[in-house]
């Protein structure tokens, strides 16, 4: 069976929280990320992640593509975003123990070697990707950088009005890649998924849909571990 490290991108939103309380009762523990823009106007769900005892990563200020700003830009908006993490850490009364940052776009185009020498030097630590196999995280470099990546991607953002991707489609993507997998205890896949109201406006409880699949292949979730670079 394939071990699941669940990431979850862009909180917090409205429906945050109601993904907290159905992961806390599945005993999954997920690794968020936080743009800096959504913890101002909407700290209290990242509050109550952190009372947890979940952590939030830097996904930058305003969800900008790194890949198209300059390097002096995309900086700042780390940093911007970090300053309002530290904030909303201390709020929690919760002690920042973990430093961990996600590209938007998971792309931080030319300048990408710059960014990860700047996360190396600021402390930022890498996810434990040593037992990640998949062939094209791998040939993307992404086992190497300090950023976290991801090795399945469930897409589930395209779940909106007007787009032609269907719940029973990612239903068939999950199968593709976790049903052989399910004699397997070795293998860990990093998954990817957001908190987005919008996708819940269209696609009620996705989040608690996607991870039933999941386990219906039987796959296994553990919770994130790290390692310095």
């Amino acid at each position: 069976m394939a071990n699941i490290i669940l990431t979850i991108d862009d909180m917090p939103q409205n429906n945050t929280v109601a993904i907290i309380d159905y992961l806390e009762s599945k005993g999954i523990k997920p690794l968020f990320f936080g743009i800096g823009e959504f913890l101002e106007k909407l700290p209290e769900p990242a509050i109550y992640a952190l009372k947890k005892g979940l952590i939030i990563g830097n996904h930058t200020y305003s969800h900008v593509n790194l890949a198209e700003v300059s390097f002096e830009e995309g900086i700042e908006e780390i940093e911007k975003c970090e300053r309002i993490l530290d904030d909303i850490y201390k709020r929690a009364g919760v002690t920042r123990e973990h430093k961990l940052f996600r590209f938007p776009y998971l792309n931080g185009g030319e300048n990408g070697e710059r960014y990860d020498s700047y996360l190396r030097e600021h402390g930022f630590e890498r996810i434990d990707d040593r037992s990640v196999t998949d062939a094209q995280y791998k040939e993307n470099g992404w086992d190497r950088e300090i950023g976290v990546y991801c090795s399945f991607d469930c897409r589930e953002y395209l779940l909106r009005e007007g787009s032609p991707m269907t719940i029973g489609q990612i239903y068939d993507d999950i199968d593709s890649v976790f049903l052989p997998l399910a004699g397997d205890d070795t293998v860990d896949h990093i998954v990817l998924t957001h908190s987005h109201d919008l996708t819940d406006e269209n696609e009620p409880l996705y989040y608690e849909k996607i991870v039933e699949r999941f386990l219906q292949d039987k796959a296994v979730f553990k919770a994130p571990s790290f390692r310095k670079p």
